[in-house]
């Protein structure tokens, strides 16, 4: 029995030599490259003229509430006028107020705060979110 033992334990070690060497068997690695976030839309800081919500998460229209308040920083300001980015009139109104869009803000919407008294331009106001297309 000695003698098979001794006669099998070579035999066997010089079969298993002629399998497929393990790296053969493992599959090739993959680069995993972290997913890239969507461009973003820079919205430079107001403090004059805010939006809520300041930036929206997709590029589907949405209603939004536009607030301004410029009697501390401009005393001399009675009233003001809010241009959209495509120069139509969206309010005219006092000093300080609020008002709701339509459904038709979009990221990349631009709000221009002027001057009531002499339409100088205060602030412009940006709408945040992923850059859209269209």
């Amino acid at each position: 029995m000695k003698i098979t033992l001794f006669t099998a334990m070579p035999l066997a070690l010089l079969l298993s030599a002629c399998g497929p060497a393990p790296s053969d068997q493992a599959a090739p690695a993959v680069a995993s490259v972290p997913p890239t976030a969507a461009p973003q839309i820079e919205v430079p800081a107001t403090t004059l003229i805010h939006a809520q919500p300041a930036a929206l998460s997709d590029c589907n229209a949405a209603t939004v509430t536009v607030r301004w308040d410029v009697r501390k920083d401009r005393p001399g300001v009675s009233t003001v006028k809010i241009y959209t980015g495509s120069g139509k009139l969206f309010a005219h109104s006092g000093a300080s107020g609020s008002l709701d869009t339509g459904p038709w803000v979009k990221p990349g919407s631009t709000f221009i705060l002027k001057s009531g008294n002499d339409d100088s331009e205060l602030e412009r106001l940006i709408i945040g979110g992923p850059v859209c297309n269209s």
